[in-house]
């Protein structure tokens, strides 16, 4: 079996985007990461992203590749890649910390806020996922 792997970046939108367009990363990232069988988390907050992800390693350098030649963002910072011993996520999720500005932004949130409380719980928290719950709790402080 393929070692899982998880990789952790952060990056800035090129300039800003309209709802639509964050509408179109959503969908797209998530059936491509679900069609590779990579789970984990984008969190956008003013332009920034960061976006823990994990699966087998080859599964994560095809969405990573993706990633890298994405024209959307730029300033791409690898925080972490690394071997993991267990997933952290069993699904694919966005949030956003300005308030949802449709429809498919507002499930987003209400799905991560839902899975939120077993992330925290965790008890194997990797640096990796530090680095998700840091950057969270910068852009929510009240959360």
């Amino acid at each position: 079996m393929d070692q899982l792997t998880a990789v952790v970046y952060r990056s800035q939108a090129v300039r800003p985007m309209s709802v639509r367009e964050l509408d179109d990363l959503l969908v797209g990232a998530r059936a491509f990461n679900e069609k590779a069988e990579v789970s984990g988390a984008l969190l956008h907050h003013q332009g920034a992203f960061l976006q823990y992800f994990e699966g087998s390693r080859e599964s994560v350098e095809r969405v990573y590749a993706r990633i890298r030649r994405a024209r959307e963002h730029g300033q791409l910072v690898e925080l972490s890649y690394q071997p993991i011993d267990t997933r952290q996520f069993s699904r694919w999720h966005m949030a956003f910390s300005e308030p949802p500005l449709s429809v498919l932004e507002e499930i987003a949130n209400e799905m991560w806020t839902m899975i939120l409380p077993a992330v925290h719980a965790g008890q194997a928290r990797s640096p990796g996922l530090q680095h998700l719950l840091d950057f969270w709790q910068r852009a929510n402080p009240d959360a």
